[in-house]
């Protein structure tokens, strides 16, 4: 089960009324027992981006069309398109909200392709379109947790809607950054039969927060419930989070039998902005490194190139020390550091946990490495050190037009399916390909990737062309990052 969270900056008319179109898109899974799977998808209109235009009322309004077409190997299997309406308003001058839209579609199991194609009515422009594979995979002897959902705000439900689940109306929190201004992470999400595998035992819900990057669990900001098995069980909570620090993190929700052996569990990513804390950066500084395997290393050379080599890997404070402080610091306080990052990682063996990266670290090197750069600092080296390495490589280096590139797939990337990156080569002499596009979380996502890709010996013929014709002779990029090999 997976899920994204795209933000989409649509360049619109040159006119005056010409806006950037601003909008962000997430969708979750979910099971019905009488119904089966099925999908829900979330829309949130920025109303400042919007062209408002008067209505028959007289009033100001925007209008977004939205379509949706989701489709498998056999053909298309559902389709909608409507109009989202904004709220009536008698002065664009004062709009400080986003208008929401929510879906529900179902859908047997099976491996799909959604397309979303969003346009403002309101400015005579082409409309713009994504796609995104998803899987639904569902059953009814299976125990699973759902996806999970983060909500703005709940209450308990009066008359039923749209946003209505479990007795409850749930605003959707489409973003997925907090900033510093909000002071919990609220969410929802469902486990299913735990009746059929647990009989009529009761069992444990634990919920808590963890760093994305260490997987080390965030102490007090955790909570568990006791609940019957039974056919759905909700699990509808709230963690402060006024006391995390900037960061990357994962939301995880996980159903244990009472003998604490886990059956399911389901993580939804996301990043906090919070400068008062920033200052637990410095948490290394109280490491004792005596007789630690960090303590033996004592060439301040070596040592910066290890820590160096670590930022692909490394939180949001870890990446502070390496930006701001590596330079500046001694032999001791580089030791500590780096002691301390390995044993946030691994607290039975740190030193083991090193020495595997280190492996790969080499191997990165000898791969991605050139004359400019060693390969972890290399976009190929970051991504390989970061998530692994793909599943497939699809490698095109003489392709008519078109720079040398590389299209990676990975199946499955931290709580992410079927994720692509786009690497190139534009300067054509040494090995140091460029990121240019990628549809996973926190990458650069990039509309006009296939046309710079193709630019070697062709001028782009216009400012917003998000690609170049995919049947022209020779062009095997789009169908490379489609259908990876």
């Amino acid at each position: 089960m997976n899920r994204f969270i795209l933000l989409f900056f649509l360049l619109l008319s040159t006119s005056v009324q010409a806006q950037n179109l601003q909008a962000l898109f997430s969708y979750k899974t979910y099971y019905s027992p009488e119904n089966g799977p099925y999908l829900e998808t979330y829309l949130s209109v920025n109303a400042r981006s919007v062209v408002f235009e008067k209505n028959k009322a007289g009033k100001l309004q925007g209008a977004i069309e939205v379509s949706f077409v989701y489709s498998d190997a056999s053909g298309i299997k559902h389709s909608d398109k409507y109009n989202l309406l904004s709220p009536e308003v008698s002065d664009t001058s004062q709009i400080q909200f986003s208008f929401l839209d929510q879906q529900r579609v179902q859908l047997p199991n099976g491996t799909y392709k959604m397309e979303l194609t969003i346009t403002d009515k309101n400015v005579p422009e082409k409309p713009y379109r994504i796609s995104q594979n998803f899987k639904l995979e569902y059953y009814n002897n299976i125990l699973a947790v759902s996806d999970i959902q983060l909500i703005d705000s709940y209450t308990k439900t009066v008359e039923p809607s749209i946003i209505s689940k479990s007795g409850f109306d749930l605003v959707p929190f489409v973003d997925n950054f907090y900033p510093q201004s909000m002071n919990s992470i609220r969410f929802y999400a469902e486990i299913y039969n735990t009746d059929r595998v647990l009989g009529e035992s009761s069992y444990l819900i634990n919920y808590y927060i963890e760093s994305a990057e260490s997987k080390r669990v965030i102490e007090n900001l955790k909570g568990f419930s006791r609940q019957n098995a039974g056919k759905v069980n909700v699990v509808l909570a709230e963690i402060p989070i006024t006391d995390l620090p900037s960061g990357n993190y994962n939301l995880v929700i996980e159903a244990r039998n009472r003998e604490n052996e886990l059956l399911a569990q389901n993580t939804a990513f996301f990043q906090r902005s919070n400068a008062a804390r920033i200052s637990e950066s410095d948490d290394y500084r109280q490491r004792d490194i005596t007789n630690t395997f960090a303590s033996y290393i004592t060439s301040t050379d070596s040592l910066t190139d290890y820590i160096n080599s670590m930022y692909p890997i490394s939180g949001q404070l870890e990446m502070m020390f390496l930006n701001n402080q590596l330079k500046l610091a001694d032999l001791k306080l580089m030791q500590q550091f780096f002691y301390d990052f390995w044993v946030k990682r691994n607290p039975i063996n740190p030193e083991k946990a090193w020495q595997d990266y280190r492996a790969e670290v080499i191997k990165v090197n000898q791969e991605f490495g050139n004359q400019v750069r060693k390969g972890y600092a290399t976009e190929r080296g970051r991504v390989y050190l970061k998530y692994g390495p793909p599943n497939t490589i699809s490698r095109s280096y003489n392709e008519p037009s078109a720079y040398p590139y590389e299209v990676w797939h990975y199946y499955k990337l931290d709580n992410q399916s079927n994720r692509k990156f786009v690497f190139y080569n534009p300067d054509l002499i040494t090995n140091d390909f460029v990121l240019l596009h990628s549809d996973a979380q926190g990458e650069p996502y990039n509309n006009q990737w296939q046309m710079m890709l193709y630019k070697r010996d062709s001028p782009s013929r216009s400012f917003d062309q998000e690609q170049r014709n995919v049947d022209s002779f020779g062009n095997k990029a789009g169908d490379n990052f489609a259908n990876p090999r």
